[in-house]
Formats: C-alpha cells, structure tokens, sequence
C-alpha cells in the first residue's frame, strides 16, 4: 500500500473516532435531560400523607418493674408435736379465725402420758392434804407440849418434800398437757388457708409444715429495683398495676407507702412497697404483678406514634409538613412504650404538621397532599 493510501485511512479513522464521541455525547446528553425532566414531574406530583397537628403537653416518663403480692401477714404453720392427721377441718381457699383448728393429730402415747400424769398428780395432791392436816394437829399438840420440836420439825420438812414432789408432778403434767393439746394444730391468726400439707392419715413430724395462712386485708406488692430507680421514687405517688394469668389481663391502681434505704445483700437492690388500692382486684399472694412506676416529668413534649419516627444512617428523624411540602426534623425520642414516644415542641418549625403515614422515601421540599380522616 502506498504512503498516500496510509494517510487516507488514517484520516477517516480519526473522523469515525470522532463522530463515534459525538454521538456517544449527544447519547449521554439525552438521558440526563429525560432524568432531569422525570424528576421534575415526580416531584411536582404531591404525595399524599397523614398528618397530626403537634399538642404540646406533661408527660410521664415511667418505668415498669415486678412486684410479688403479699398479704399483710402470712404465717407458715408447723406442728408443735409429732402425730398422725387424724382430721383435716379446713381447705385452701377457706375462711379461718384466730384459734380456730385447722388440723387434729392423735398419738395414743400421749393420751397415755397425760393419764399418767394426771393420776400422779391427784395422788400427790391427797398425800399433801393429809401431810398439812398432820402438821397443822401437831402444832396444836408442841404448843401443848404433847409432842417434841423434833417431831414438829420433821413433820414440816415431810410437807416441804411433798410440797416439791406436787409442784414437779405439776409441772410435768403440764408439759404433757401442753403436748396433748397441741395435737390440735390452730390458726394463730385471722385469715385465709391457702395451703394444706399432709393428708389424713399421714405422720407429721414436729416443726414440719403442715399448713399457710394469710391475711389478705391489705394486701401489698414488694418490688426490687435498682438504685436509679429508688432515688426518684416517692412515697404517696400512684402507680399502674398489670398482671396477665391464663390470658386474663386485671388492672388496678396501687399507692407506693416505701422504700427502702438499704439494699439487699444478696440482689442489691432496693425494696418498694406498693399498697393495692383497687378491691376488685383478686391476686394471691406469689403472684407476679407489673407496677408502673413515675420516674421522671417531662414538660412541653408532643406525643408520636412510632410510624412517624424513621432511621438514617446516624440519625433519628421525622418529616413534617409545612406550608404543603415535606421538611426533614433529626429528633430525640424519648419511649414511652413500644408504640409511643415523647420529643420536645421546641424543635418543629413554626406552623408544622407532624406526618405519621407516608413518610417512607419522603425527601426535603416534595409536595404533599394531606389525606384526612
């Protein structure tokens, strides 16, 4: 080929090369203008958004924590004395009165015993009469002079050892009574029974449990919290309560009437006591109650759903809507449970509308339609 054809070739190449660029250009050009003019008509379509008017209010900030119910007083009942049950009187769920039994034990050795001793006793008691009616005669006779000192004087030293051998069958008498009579186990309070140990038939050991009863006037909740906690609780404050059995939600109102001021050695933490103050309420002792505890008042705050508070990247924020479009406000929220939270009034924009349904792929300045109940 020849230097002269070279040339040509390199020429048109260089002019293909070009006019490929352009084209490429105009190509590029052409897709920026369409991208341009989409998002011009995307954002020029109000999106439609639902909106809250901001209500500035004082808000709680509570804390919620277990308590097990108590009853004012609850008396674990043991055996005084070894038997067998020979008859239960009482059932859980019983009413029962101080002194009133609960449970009857036998024990046949202790029937024998308290026989014993009181046969013992009577024959000590007649030998006693008879010793001081011997000794009240001689004295009539020494002042006589029938009988001597010495006779006189051993005839007071025979009352003094009857005396002693009544005082000590007396006193064994009664501790065998004592024994025989506590085979009759009794409530030392007034209450309800809410549990029977043994059934009849059944041995007993003494100091073992055989029943539980409690006084269910009063009843209170006793909770364990954390120092931060107990610091910002007051006496006299009212609280939420919740429990939850078998399905069943119950709530009522309680009143805190302590706190304590030591913590516990072995949780550390600190006690609350809290009164139940609604009466319809049926909770036994041992059960578990969620108290709703005031820690903290927060003033001028707007309550929002959680629908209406996104996440960026490193920020928390919420759109708002003014004078028709959308603004981007970064918040601090604080929760009030998982459906609710608190933030402040004094950061929205004058004259704004708080969206809570919408907000998802909102940007800054995009026209919105507000949607009305």
């Amino acid at each position: 080929m020849s230097r002269t054809t070279k040339k040509q070739w390199f020429k048109f190449t260089i002019i293909v090369c070009v006019f490929l660029i352009f084209l490429l250009g105009l190509y590029l050009r052409l897709r920026s203008v369409r991208s341009d003019a989409a998002k011009t008509v995307t954002s020029d379509i109000p999106k439609p958004v639902k909106v809250i008017s901001p209500v500035a209010s004082e808000n709680w900030l509570y804390r919620e924590v277990l308590g097990r119910v108590e009853g004012r007083q609850t008396i674990n009942i043991r055996a005084d004395v070894s038997g067998w049950v020979d008859e239960i009187y009482l059932k859980r769920d019983d009413e029962v009165k101080r002194g009133e039994i609960i449970i009857r034990l036998s024990d046949e050795r202790k029937v024998v015993a308290l026989k014993e001793a009181e046969y013992r006793l009577k024959a000590s008691k007649a030998s006693l009469r008879e010793i001081e009616r011997k000794y009240k005669q001689n004295q009539t006779l020494f002042q006589k002079g029938i009988i001597s000192r010495d006779n006189l004087d051993s005839n007071k030293n025979q009352l003094e050892v009857e005396r002693a051998n009544m005082q000590s069958l007396e006193a064994s008498y009664n501790r065998i009574k004592w024994n025989y009579d506590h085979l009759e186990i009794k409530s030392p309070i007034d209450g309800t029974v809410i549990d029977i140990v043994p059934d009849v038939g059944q041995e007993v050991s003494e100091g073992e449990q055989v029943a539980r009863v409690v006084n269910l006037s009063n009843k209170r909740l006793i909770a364990g919290v954390d120092a931060s906690i107990a610091r910002l609780v007051k006496t006299g404050t009212e609280v939420d309560l919740k429990s939850n059995s078998q399905g069943i939600t119950e709530l009522g109102k309680g009143e805190i009437v302590g706190v304590s001021r030591n913590s516990d050695d072995e949780t550390g933490t600190y006690e609350i006591e809290v009164k139940i103050l609604t009466d319809e309420v049926n909770w036994w002792p041992g059960e578990i109650v969620a108290i709703s505890v005031p820690i903290k008042k927060l003033s001028n705050v707007i309550s929002v759903p959680r629908t209406a508070v996104l996440s960026g990247s490193n920020e928390i924020f919420i759109f708002v809507s003014q004078n028709g479009k959308s603004l981007k406000v970064p918040v601090e929220v604080t929760w009030v449970d998982d459906k609710t939270g608190l933030i402040p009034l004094e950061i929205l924009p004058k004259d704004s509308l708080i969206i809570i349904e919408g907000s998802s792929g909102l940007t800054s300045g995009q026209k919105l339609t507000i949607i009305k109940e």
